[in-house]
């Protein structure tokens, strides 16, 4: 897997639409300044933020609507599997109408895809694709749970992973697959790949605080811009990504078939590699929704409110 590299265009973080005040970010408009720099009002991006620990705790994990076998049985884990691919079909469809990308490498005094008015304007359009994407981020809780797997915990293990296989001083600003770094850092297709073992990444300030969605966001960005990918990632290029990883999750149960219980059917390795890939679809979506001008957190949380007030 590709770790925000499979993208080809550029990044143009500027301030989130959306009225939560959980974060405010602000562009210098310097000639010298990289695009992807970001002055951070600290008060404002540390207040209202969204715990990982209040979505796993209230996503519905329980919810029996795509369940008709027993919460711990093979059965149950592909239906949601299934339930992760029409989701992610539903935002799919609604990017072929979103706004191109395009290469940047002809002109880079070009505004990037990113601040195209239908990602920083609000519309019923960009509102449905929010609601989606929200919806996308906790069906893979309600995963995570089924496996008994947490969803953070994983995300964190498979950043700590991929700083080893892309370290910054090899790959800065190219779009290399790992294998191109394997003779240095020791990591082919079949080694150095496992993370049962892998400490969970941790967070070099308070911005980068990994209890909250916006913190994880926040550590996804700066792994991305430390490696000058920034310039790689827009919307559409980030959405097939995605949809890439959840082919790769849905590939481990495409032989499985649907009898018996997952402690007898996954072994160690391969439930870490379930996790390896639920991470990858949740790092690929929580880097979407920060292009796409998304809260993903917040709307997240709307989504938990209402299925409350049902």
């Amino acid at each position: 897997m590709r770790f925000f590299v499979s993208c080809t265009l550029p990044l143009l973080l500027q301030p989130l639409t959306s009225t939560m005040s959980s974060t405010a970010f602000k562009l210098p408009i310097t000639a010298s300044s990289p695009k992807s720099v970001l002055t951070i009002n600290y008060s404002a991006a540390m207040a209202g933020r969204v715990d990982f620990a209040y979505l796993r705790d209230n996503c519905g994990a329980n919810d029996t609507s795509v369940m008709s076998e027993p919460n711990n049985s093979l059965a149950t884990t592909r239906n949601q599997i299934f339930q992760l691919g029409a989701i992610t079909g539903k935002i799919c469809s609604m990017f072929m109408l979103a706004p191109h990308d395009f290469n940047s490498n002809a002109d880079e005094s070009r505004p990037s895809p990113n601040d195209d008015p239908f990602w920083t304007e609000p519309s019923p359009q960009k509102d449905a694709l929010s609601r989606q994407l929200g919806q996308l981020f906790l069906h893979l809780f309600t995963i995570s749970a089924t496996v008994n797997l947490d969803l953070v915990t994983c995300i964190l293990k498979k950043i700590e992973l991929n700083g080893q296989k892309y370290p910054v001083e090899l790959c800065k600003g190219k779009a290399g697959k790992y294998t191109d770094y394997s003779a240095l850092t020791g990591i082919t297709k079949n080694e150095g790949q496992c993370t049962i073992n892998t400490p969970t990444k941790t967070s070099s300030n308070d911005m980068e605080d990994t209890t909250t969605v916006e913190g994880v966001t926040i550590l996804i960005r700066n792994f991305a811009d430390e490696r000058l990918w920034h310039r790689h990632h827009c919307p559409r290029n980030i959405a097939l990504a995605m949809m890439g990883e959840v082919g790769e999750l849905a590939e481990i149960f495409q032989w499985k078939k649907d009898e018996g219980e997952l402690e007898t059917k996954l072994s160690e390795k391969e439930l870490d590699k379930v996790g390896q890939e639920i991470a990858d679809v949740a790092i690929y979506l929580l880097r979407l929704a920060d292009v796409c001008h998304v809260q993903l957190g917040e709307e997240a949380r709307k989504l938990v409110e209402a299925r409350e007030k049902v």
